[in-house]
Formats: structure tokens, C-alpha cells, sequence
């Protein structure tokens, strides 16, 4: 691990950092609060990693919850293998079933951003009996539409991509552009750069944006059907948390959640854009904290 990402990023990323094997990969997470509380499960999207929720984190621990937020294989403090093979979507799944199995977790809430949603769902359709709620933020859970903003069909190109993305890692540095207010403060860009300093470290950024499944003949499309078709059986309360200013995950999507489960909560946050927890972190807080109580 480069010393920089093993810092806590000037007092704001003060949790101690664990580590679970998954079938060779080392991956990291972090566990905070007390033990005996139905653990609360935080899952990243792309291109960031727990460092993303710290401030629910701060939060909901001091009112007494158990967080748990993992990165996933090729984000954060997790290993980042070569093989562009690797990172798939059922591997990624496998990885938080590990999680899961490996600290024996039950009465699950889970905590869900983009990339998180597919991998969250696909984990809580193999384990239903240890999930008990789920939060939906800015995500998805079946075959995307044909539509993808050109500034992410870009990536999708040979050649192309690797230059964008390994080469001047944008999917990083735009960040701030998938904010409402289009500005985030040196320390967090310092920590959303660290995981990534060099070409080969940021193959998960880009796997992640090529694993995105826009036909049935895409890799993950299978995987993603499976889980669209099973999530109908989930007896599962699911709170929709969504910045409405997002440019991808539009407000459309609440309605395709809402007819998976009609009786989802929703809040629409309209000063929040894709990285909703970035712009408004005090209100997801809050929001994950009112459904927590009512479970």
C-alpha cells in the first residue's frame, strides 16, 4: 500500500483498517461501532471506495449503529489484480458474499451506490435470510438501457478508454463534475486520487465502466438478469435516497425500483447530483438513520 493511501487523510478517514481473504485476494474494509448492532453494510460504486461514506459513518456510529463499508477488488486499500478478466461482476459479488459469510453477518441493511446496487442485490439474493432492508442511492439492479451519456461510451472504446481513464485517470478527476455543486475540497480529492497513483492501478475504474451490460450478449448481462428476475421474491423494505440532478441514474429509475417494489420510501434529494453523499452527507445520513429506526 502507497503511504499516502494508509494515512487518514488529515483526521477525516480516522477508521482502522481490516482485511478479509476472498479466494486469494486481499480485501479491505472497515468495521466501526459496536458489535452487538444489526451491522449496516456500505458498498461503493465507481470510481470510489469507503472513504465515500466516512461521514455516515461518523454519524450513524455515534447514535449507535454498526457500519461496515468494503472496498471492492481494485478500488481503495482492496488488491488490485492485473487481469482485466478479473473484474467482473460475479467475481465482485463473490467478494462481498465473502464479506458476508467470513464475519458471520445477519440482520443486514444495506447501503448501496451505483456499481454497489448490482453487487449488493447480487449478494442479497444468495443470502435473504441475513438481509433485512436495503438503501438504493443513485443505482441499478438490471440491464441498463441502450442510452449511455458519450462522456461513458468513450471509455467503452479500445484504445480510447485505456488512454482516459489508465492514462489520465478521469473517471477520478470528473468527480467533482458528478456533483451539484461541481466542487469538492482538497483533502476528499487527495483521498479519491491515493488508491490510484499510477496506469495498471486504475484497471478497476475502467472494468467497471466495460462490465456495464447494454445488450444481452455483454458479459454481465446474464448475471444482471438473474438477479432482476429473482429480486421479485425479495420481501425486502427498500428506501430510494436519490440526487435528482444525477446525469446518469435520472429520475426515471426510481420508477423502474418502484414498480420491483411499490412500497419503497423514497427522498429525492434535488441539491444532490451522482455522488449524492459527497454533496449532502449530513442529509443521507439522516435518511439511512429514519429507515434504520422503523426496521
Amino acid at each position: 500500500m502507497n503511504e499516502v493511501l494508509a494515512g487518514d487523510f488529515r483526521g477525516t478517514f480516522p477508521f482502522t483498517p481490516r482485511y478479509l481473504d476472498s479466494d486469494g485476494t486481499l480485501l479491505h474494509y472497515v468495521d466501526e461501532g459496536p458489535r452487538d448492532a444489526p451491522p449496516v453494510l456500505m458498498l461503493h460504486g465507481n470510481p470510489t471506495w469507503s472513504y465515500y461514506f466516512r461521514r455516515p459513518i461518523e454519524i450513524l456510529t455515534g447514535r449507535g449503529h454498526r457500519c461496515i463499508a468494503l472496498d471492492h477488488m481494485g478500488f481503495g486499500r482492496s488488491d488490485k489484480p492485473p487481469e482485466p478478466r478479473r473484474y467482473g461482476l460475479r467475481n465482485h459479488i463473490r467478494n462481498a458474499l465473502a464479506l458476508i459469510d467470513q464475519l458471520d453477518l445477519r440482520d443486514v441493511t444495506l447501503v448501496l451506490h451505483d456499481w454497489g446496487g448490482p453487487i449488493g442485490f447480487g449478494a442479497a439474493v444468495e443470502r435473504a435470510d441475513r438481509i433485512r432492508g436495503a438503501v438504493a442511492m443513485n443505482t441499478w439492479a438490471w440491464e441498463l438501457p441502450s442510452f449511455l451519456p458519450p462522456f461513458l461510451r468513450q471509455f467503452r472504446t479500445d484504445g480510447l478508454g485505456e488512454v482516459l481513464a489508465l492514462g489520465g485517470n478521469l473517471l477520478v478527476e470528473s468527480i467533482p463534475g458528478g456533483m451539484a455543486r461541481r466542487d469538492i475540497d482538497e483533502v476528499a480529492m487527495e483521498a479519491y486520487r491515493a488508491p490510484f497513483p499510477g496506469y495498471w492501478s486504475r484497471l478497476g475504474t475502467l472494468a467497471f465502466i466495460r462490465d456495464i451490460p447494454l445488450t444481452e450478449h455483454d458479459r454481465s448481462a446474464p448475471v444482471l438478469g438473474e438477479i432482476h428476475a429473482r429480486l421479485g421474491s425479495l420481501e425486502l423494505p427498500l428506501k430510494l435516497v436519490w440526487g435528482m440532478r444525477d446525469r446518469v441514474f435520472v429520475p426515471a429509475f426510481i420508477d423502474q425500483w418502484l414498480e420491483l417494489f411499490p412500497g419503497a420510501e423514497v427522498a429525492r434529494l434535488d441539491n444532490a447530483a451522482h455522488y449524492l453523499v459527497e454533496d449532502e452527507p449530513e442529509r443521507v445520513a439522516e435518511e439511512i438513520g429514519e429507515f434504520l429506526e422503523r426496521l
